[in-house]
């Protein structure tokens, strides 16, 4: 799903969001970016070529070192002959990995990487020096957070009337107080520095959507703990109180959302020329 020759759009797609792996594609036509690299290398790069055209990337962002989010990271980084963005901490963590061009990234300083910028920010998860991540290009805007417990006012800030959102919605509060968890661990995904319910989620997006929001797409469902209905109508339902028209969807674990035109609702996007080009 390449865009026309000549196009200059932000695009996205989250190739697959779980416990068990965690990527997203966002380009911009002439930059390539992933955020995060736990789905399998094979599956990955045929999805960057049909969703770019190219066989080519620019770098890969990594949120923190959950093996969800970096099983792949250092067999797609060789494949491509493309940097690694970490954070200092992570840097450390990955060390003994095998040689590749790594490089760190600092809490709300921009970095700019190629045509599209972006500002990695903490958020509290239990890992080290968690990122979420602000990306523009091509006058718009994009926020995508994978993992974390809790927002304050300052990251809800930084989050409001973006164009578009990744945000997760992990858990259905009830599914995971009845479901067959060991307490500890059900402790951990409630806990402020876990992970987001469906619930938080609606109360979150309920207050960054603005005027320029035309997308969200809700991540890291549980396949244990979550229903995708149940986290699509919390956040449905709060999206309509809002009255404004927001294209809402649900990635998967194994398959990707559609390339998604950042500020455009589904009816204005682009027809796309699927051959590579």
């Amino acid at each position: 799903m390449t865009p026309e020759r000549g196009a200059v759009e932000l695009r996205f797609s989250v190739l697959g969001s779980s416990s068990s792996g965690n990527c997203t594609l966002v380009t911009d036509g002439a930059t390539t970016l992933l955020f995060d690299a736990g789905l399998p290398i094979n599956y990955t790069a045929l999805n960057i070529l049909s969703m770019t055209g190219r066989e080519a990337l620019d770098g890969i962002m990594v949120s923190h070192e959950h093996s969800d989010h970096t099983r792949y990271l250092f067999a797609l980084a060789k494949k491509y002959s493309c940097p690694v963005f970490v954070s200092q901490a992570v840097l450390w963590y990955l060390s003994g990995g095998p040689s590749v061009d790594m490089r760190t990234m600092r809490d709300r300083e921009p970095m700019t990487i190629n045509t599209l910028t972006v500002t990695p920010f903490v958020v509290p998860h239990d890992a080290l020096d968690p990122f979420g991540f602000i990306i523009d290009g091509a006058g718009r805007s994009l926020g995508i957070v994978t993992d974390c417990g809790s927002m304050d006012g300052p990251t809800l800030e930084l989050l409001r009337d973006r164009d578009a959102l990744v945000i997760e919605s992990n858990y259905d509060a009830d599914m995971l107080l009845n479901g067959r968890y060991p307490a500890f661990l059900k402790d951990r995904i409630g806990d402020p520095r876990g992970h987001l319910s469906n619930q938080m989620c609606g109360d979150i997006i309920r207050q960054i959507i603005g005027p320029r929001t035309r997308q969200v797409v809700l991540a890291h469902l549980s396949e244990e703990n979550n229903d995708p209905l149940l986290a699509l109508q919390t956040t449905l339902e709060a999206v309509g109180a809002s009255g404004m028209d927001i294209d809402v969807q649900v990635s998967y674990p194994r398959h990707p959302t559609r390339l998604v035109s950042v500020g455009c609702l589904p009816d204005a996007q682009a027809p796309f020329d699927t051959r590579p080009h």
